[in-house]
């Protein structure tokens, strides 16, 4: 019900501010109390029964299921309501929300324009394949001057324009079929290993796994859990998925004999220097708070890269719209020279 009524950053902005609230002492019922009023009246009704919900005994997971909250988030409160830390989960899940809801945002913003000058653009060379250039085409024929190699060339790549959208919509039809035969028949290790292997996703996942694994991970060891004890948290507490996989893996490797940096070292899922700070951490006893600061830092990394990234978009869009209009500017002007040589 959550679903098309409350956007992602404002849900993000209501559990980091519940979480504050509880980290000064409020309850649970209390701080959703206070910050009901400040929501706009359809999300306060929604509050209202989620009230409801938590005073007829439900547990705390249950309400926040109801929110329709990303599946990671929903697994990260779980972990965290075990070990007695949902106050730090709910702040760290919450301003994790609403950045993410900023990037796309951003993202959005970075491509509307452009896409919009590539629809002009597609509706120009039409106009200049159906109506400009047979004009010229005629006139050079009656004037017995042959058309320059420049504009042939165009014409040529307008002419085929038609069957290359054709071809790229079957390419992406063909994409999104095999996508949905990987994920309906690899496991998700598989899937995020085939993921890795794409160049300009790589990083980016390398620090996604590197900050959720950390922040999750290093709470649980921070609030006294042993590793394998929180690994086996981590497997029962995580929707199906990749860390659910990834805890399986490391847990029997442990059993095996090998230590949790060789474990993490052997799939290329995560930043290398993760495997430091686990042995930095080990080595000094505080293995939970490195992590836990560690995640803090790949954060920002994260966001460093992001922002970054969305600062190239543009441009590049804008160059390669940009010398499609010029080429075909080019290639009608040109025509008109040769005609006044001509005349």
């Amino acid at each position: 019900m959550f679903k098309k009524k409350w956007k992602r950053a404002s849900q993000g902005i209501f559990l980091y501010k519940l979480g504050l609230l509880l980290s000064q002492g409020y309850s649970i019922n209390k701080s959703i109390e206070l910050l009901r009023s400040h929501l706009p009246n359809k999300e306060q009704e929604l509050i209202e029964k989620l009230l409801e919900t938590l005073s007829a005994g439900s547990p705390v997971l249950e309400v926040f299921s109801k929110l329709n909250l990303p599946d990671e988030v929903i697994s990260s409160l779980s972990i965290n309501i075990v070990n007695g830390n949902l106050t730090d989960s709910l702040m760290e899940n919450g301003n994790f929300m609403k950045k993410k809801a900023e990037w796309q945002e951003r993202l959005n913003k970075s491509i509307r324009y452009p896409l919009f000058l590539l629809f002009l653009t597609v509706w120009i060379g039409i106009l200049f394949y159906y109506f400009l250039f047979p004009q010229f085409s005629l006139l050079f024929s009656s004037l017995e001057v042959k058309t320059p190699a420049f504009t042939s060339i165009m014409l040529s790549f307008l002419s085929l324009f038609p069957y290359l959208l054709i071809a790229a919509l079957l390419t992406f039809l063909l994409g999104w079929i095999a996508v949905y035969y990987v994920r309906r028949n690899t496991s998700y290790s598989n899937q995020m290993r085939l993921l890795t292997t794409i160049p300009f996703l790589k990083k980016f996942l390398f620090l996604m796994n590197s900050h959720y694994f950390s922040i999750n991970f290093g709470s649980m060891l921070k609030s006294g859990l042993p590793v394998t004890d929180a690994l086996m948290v981590m497997e029962r507490h995580m929707k199906k998925g990749f860390f659910q996989e990834e805890s399986i893996r490391l847990q029997k490797g442990l059993m095996d004999g090998k230590t949790l940096p060789e474990l993490l070292l052997h799939k290329p899922f995560y930043a290398k220097e993760m495997t430091d700070i686990i042995r930095f951490g080990q080595a000094n006893g505080a293995l939970g708070f490195e992590l836990i600061q560690y995640g803090e830092w790949i954060f920002i990394e994260l966001e460093e890269k992001i922002l970054s990234d969305l600062q190239k978009i543009q441009p590049v869009l804008f160059a390669i719209i940009g010398g499609f209009v010029l080429l075909m500017f080019a290639s009608m002007l040109l025509p008109m020279f040769q005609l006044m040589d001509a005349l």
